[in-house]
């Protein structure tokens, strides 16, 4: 590095460059929020102390949780700047401060965190049975049923957790399973991992909250579709089964002592704008995600496969309540060509999509979103895919957590524990068979195909290096996945 680029500033040089860009991506920011005047100037720490204190829920922040919670239907709310990710530490702490050993169920697509929060934790996880849609690469909510027959196989369990909605948007029947929950033991915490529903609340069209669904508690990702900036999420909980004075404690344990005020305020601010005309901004999200579908089925011949389709409905009807209409998941199904290959030529358009993988691409509509652009973004996709290769039939890749047992072989936090004294790295395709001692996942969306204490199987293997070979992004100890860590 010579003397003169080491005075460079990628980072921001990075964000300036992305005025050009056209980004069907979070965050999903409300461009009408409150300014900040003079950002560098105000900014501002705990040494304010007449503003209160963000930790100890005090002053303008405790007024300003106070309003959150009456807009989104909650007794109580705390505002995150780590998203739900650090929401997810917090509930998951509040759980160990209730209980001795607790026990959680938890859906397959669960995200990372709460795993990673459950082994630190000493949590012990049991997963709950999860179907898989190939073509969409996505695993499904499970059926009030199935939760049902996990909780009769670990009765002592103490909080059912769900990830709804899921990353491609499928919605889980919250209602029903909450009343399964409860009519089985009503003390049994649910747990909404809701980041990416924080705009559910403010539409008729789209599926219930996890507050209007009767949950007890949910971590939201503010940043997603609620129209805050990057990084801010808020906790929301029902008083009934919950103990505020425990996740009070559990938030000042794990909440930053520093957070960023500016972060703060975007929230504070949205919730303002969304208790205003929440109601009209979601509804232009949907009417511009249907603009966007419509577009798409007269200009690509032979029309992409969406998730939101009657006929890929009537799939997976028995599993969810609704569908995310602000989202638009494709599958290149009658393309020899992969979601990683269309991302990549996209981005060369100027077009960031939220997600790719082997056969899909998925798109978030956001409220910045204009009609111009998705104008420009579909005469792109049908100019890149009219030079794609047209299939009958598709090798798609069978269902990677197929096989995988609803407990670990040993449980997590006593694997990592093991492996300082019995682990070694094996190569990747000598693993078969073998347990664990590692996570390995693709992000996005951040959940783990290989986890630590688990057996290995031969589709979690043949998934991974699909992927890799096609250019996802891989999260493990050797991206390379060459090797891996086992005991």
């Amino acid at each position: 590095m010579d003397n003169e680029s080491q005075y460079d500033t990628p980072i921001a040089d990075a964000l300036n460059n992305l005025g050009g860009y056209i980004k069907w991506c979070t965050p999903s920011v409300l461009p009408h929020q409150k300014k900040i005047s003079n950002i560098y100037k105000s900014d501002i720490s705990v040494s304010a102390g007449f503003l209160g204190s963000y930790v100890d829920n005090t002053g303008i922040f405790k007024e300003a949780h106070d309003r959150a919670a009456r807009v989104y239907g909650a007794d109580r709310t705390l505002f995150s700047v780590n998203g739900t990710t650090g929401s997810n530490f917090i509930v998951l702490r509040m759980l160990t401060l209730e209980y001795e050993s607790p026990q959680i169920l938890v859906t397959r697509n669960i995200h990372h965190s709460i795993l990673h929060a459950a082994e630190w934790l000493g949590i012990k996880f049991r997963f709950i049975k999860s179907s898989y849609d190939p073509q969409f690469e996505s695993l499904i909510p499970p059926k009030p049923e199935d939760v049902l027959d996990t909780l009769n196989n670990y009765p002592e369990s103490n909080a059912v957790i769900i990830s709804s909605p899921t990353y491609s948007g499928l919605a889980a029947k919250l209602r029903d399973i909450v009343k399964v929950v409860k009519n089985f033991d009503k003390e049994i915490k649910v747990i909404v991992d809701e980041a990416w529903g924080s705009h559910f609340h403010f539409s008729d069209e789209l599926p219930k909250s996890a507050m209007q669904a009767g949950a007890d508690i949910a971590m939201q990702s503010t940043h997603k579709q609620g129209g805050s900036l990057q990084q801010t999420g808020m906790i929301h909980w029902k008083e009934k089964y919950v103990n505020s004075e425990l996740m009070y404690e559990a938030f000042r344990e794990y909440a930053t002592t520093s957070p960023s005020y500016h972060l703060l305020a975007s929230l504070d601010s949205v919730r303002a704008i969304m208790q205003k005309n929440g109601r009209e901004l979601v509804e232009s999200l949907i009417k511009k995600a249907e603009y966007f579908k419509d577009l798409l089925g007269k200009k690509l011949i032979p029309p992409l496969k969406i998730m939101d389709d009657s006929l890929e409905f009537d799939l997976v009807k028995d599993y969810i309540s609704g569908y995310d209409k602000t989202k638009t998941a494709i599958a290149l199904t009658k393309f020899k060509e992969t979601g990683f290959e269309l991302g990549n030529l996209l981005s060369k358009s100027k077009i960031i999509v939220e997600k790719c993988s082997l056969n899909t691409i998925l798109m978030l509509t956001t409220y910045s979103l204009s009609y111009s652009e998705i104008e420009k973004t579909v005469r792109a996709l049908s100019s890149i895919i009219k030079n794609f290769h047209k299939t009958t039939k598709k090798n798609l890749i069978p269902n990677p957590f197929q096989h995988l047992e609803t407990k670990p072989v040993i449980e997590p936090h006593t694997a990592r524990r093991v492996a300082q004294t019995i682990g070694r790295i094996v190569p990747l395709k000598d693993a078969i068979g073998k347990i664990a001692a590692e996570h390995i996942e693709i992000y996005p969306p951040g959940v783990p195909v290989i986890l630590e204490g688990f057996r290995i199987t031969e589709n979690n293997v043949k998934y991974l290096l699909n992927v890799k070979e096609m250019g996802g992004h891989i999260s493990a100890r050797d991206p390379s996945l060459k090797t891996i860590y086992v005991l």
